[in-house]
């Protein structure tokens, strides 16, 4: 008897051997042709450059008010540049700086470029008094910048004044896209 069983075990073992071999083989053939990629996009966001994180001129200053906790003291002749990526389609930035100017003498101007086109310049406002005044924040338009996905680079330079500006983050928000 447990000839015969194990004749008839091997007799089905050999079957599913014959059976299976050609169905793994179809399997493992070449890959069966896919349906095309969706294509993903993007939704623009709204890109905020801390000052702290920024690379070139200027003293990292704390500030208890400020985003961050940080903001970044540049004088006249002083620069901050940021480098950031955009994933989305193209579509126009609205550009802000937040800052904070004691009321000291004449104000600054504050020119911003964006892949090194200039985007605008604005005189800044005094934010408060010559000791409180550096801890409270103002928030000035300052241009618009269409961009596409790919690396960008902003840069902030002060001219003139009476000496300094404190910058706190910089925001670009995205409008309507452009075709």
């Amino acid at each position: 008897m447990e000839v015969i069983a194990a004749t008839r075990g091997a007799r089905l073992s050999a079957l599913a051997v014959w059976i299976l071999a050609p169905l793994l083989a179809a399997c493992s053939g070449p890959p069966i042709p896919t349906q095309p990629s969706v294509a993903v996009v993007f939704s623009p966001t709204v890109v905020s450059l801390e000052a702290e994180a920024g690379s070139g001129d200027g003293q990292v200053i704390q500030r208890s008010r400020a985003s961050g906790g940080q903001t970044v003291h540049v004088g006249p002749g002083e620069h901050r540049l940021w480098t950031f990526d955009v994933r989305a389609v193209r579509v126009p930035y609205a550009l802000s700086v937040t800052y904070s100017n004691g009321k000291e003498g004449p104000n600054e101007v504050i020119g911003v470029t964006v892949d090194g086109m200039p985007v605008s310049s604005f005189q800044n406002r005094d934010s408060g008094d010559s000791t409180e005044g550096w801890n409270v924040f103002v928030t000035d338009p300052a241009g618009t910048s269409t961009l596409g996905p790919g690396s960008h680079t902003l840069m902030l330079e002060v001219t003139g004044g009476d000496g300094c500006v404190e910058i706190d983050v910089v925001t670009l928000r995205p409008g309507e896209a452009v075709m």
